[in-house]
């Protein structure tokens, strides 16, 4: 639309008419905010509403679709609630087992199945090798082998800038990370584009710390089940947090890699094959229309973390998502996962002061030429609003408009 639409709430003139005056003055004020706004960002998408009694108070391009960059995450984490669940916890399991080796001859090798958990640390390591050991363990005379059919490559994601590559905000999305997908060499830190042969240096060194001998190689391959690999000697897994807990590094840190793996095991979980971006873009796509009645025009999905320019989202669509949480048995979680304004997370430097300090719960995104902002907040009546605001195509900072905007909704 080439307009913008503020809707007050209906008044009794004759009891509440000071009250109606002054929300008329206060829509003058916001209705000349937006309009200096769109003077200088015209690629500016607004929708804001009162989910408690259904009332849609601003409106401006609601039904354009724009890059939302980070706020693509939360379609992945109330995507990865609602199919998931919010107690899922993603496994890793190290086991020993005798196979036959191309000699006839048997050996003992070590193998990690990994299943894509994005929180695992050298602690889980350490205490995988420990428990070995006190199985009696002393050698492994095979190698160590590590899952490679759990996510599908490509690693990194074609849409992606290639110039981001090994850089700290544009992971590797393998079947497992180690440590942040980080390791060290003297003084300096590095980040790897090989996490899973990283784990497995990893592991190896943790070995030789506890003494437990090992002169084998390090195999990324296809691994069969344990089934197969019968009879099998030790086995050890290791479980990451609840999802819920991973949900809010995703929104509260903008955790790019953790985000990524969410989408990933979507479509591996579900699909029962390779974790893709691929197909995990056609599961929450179907579970966008089927499950939340989303217009199919009113998005396009690229990824879990919102780094593709090719994500694509409206305002009205991201508004009927979060309203459409409120409901859900994991709201609670979603809720808590969000920054808080001047609080916590990606919001802890705004809104400092009240109204919406301590109030507002959103999520944060940018990239070049790209700021939202959409979350909840509740209103001087106590009223529950979702908002979505997303600017495209700007040279300066959007959010002291974004932030004055909203404090103003809330004496609405």
């Amino acid at each position: 639309m080439g307009r913008f639409t503020l809707n007050k709430s209906s008044m009794i003139y004759t009891l509440f008419f000071f009250l109606f005056a002054s929300n008329c003055s206060m829509a003058e004020t916001v209705d000349s905010l937006i309009a200096r706004q769109i003077s200088i960002s015209p690629n500016l998408g607004i929708y804001i509403k009162n989910i408690t009694n259904g009332k849609i108070i601003a409106s401006y391009k609601g039904k354009k679709k724009f890059t939302p960059a980070s706020n693509q995450k939360i379609v992945t984490t109330i995507t990865s609630l609602h199919l998931l669940g919010k107690n899922y916890r993603f496994k890793t399991v190290f086991f020993l087992a005798v196979k036959k080796n191309q000699t006839g001859l048997y050996k003992q090798d070590l193998f990690i199945d990994t299943k894509g958990d994005p929180t695992l640390k050298r602690s889980h390591l350490k205490k995988a090798v420990a428990y070995f050991k006190k199985q009696g363990v002393k050698s492994i005379d095979g190698d160590i082998v590590l899952n490679s059919n759990y996510y599908e490559k490509p690693y990194y994601n074609r849409d992606w800038k290639m110039k981001w590559k090994g850089l700290v905000w544009a992971p590797y999305v393998s079947s497992i990370a180690i440590d942040g997908n980080y390791y060290s060499s003297g003084s300096t830190v590095y980040l790897t584009d090989n996490p899973l042969y990283l784990l497995g240096v990893k592991f190896k060194k943790e070995l030789r710390r506890q003494n437990i001998k090992f002169n084998g190689n390090i195999k990324i391959s296809k691994i069969p089940t344990i089934r197969k690999l019968s009879p099998f000697k030790i086995k050890y897994e290791t479980s990451s947090s609840q999802l819920s807990t991973i949900v809010s590094v995703v929104n509260k840190k903008s955790n790019n890699l953790y985000a990524e793996h969410l989408f990933k095991k979507l479509s591996a979980n579900f699909f029962r094959t390779e974790g893709s971006w691929v197909n995990s873009r056609r599961l929450v796509k179907n579970f966008l229309i089927k499950k939340i009645e989303l217009d199919e025009g009113s998005f396009v999905i690229s990824d879990g973390s919102g780094l593709s320019s090719k994500n694509k989202i409206s305002p009205v669509a991201m508004v009927k998502i979060l309203e459409f949480t409120v409901d859900q048995n994991y709201f609670d979680d979603f809720y808590e996962s969000l920054p808080v304004g001047g609080i916590d997370g990606t919001l802890i430097r705004r809104f400092k002061n009240k109204p919406l300090y301590d109030n507002l719960r959103a999520k944060t995104g940018y990239i070049f030429g790209v700021s939202s902002l959409s979350g909840y907040f509740k209103g001087q009546d106590d009223d529950l609003y979702a908002f979505s605001i997303i600017v495209n195509d700007y040279n300066y900072s959007i959010r002291p408009f974004i932030d004055q905007l909203l404090s103003k909704i809330y004496y609405f």
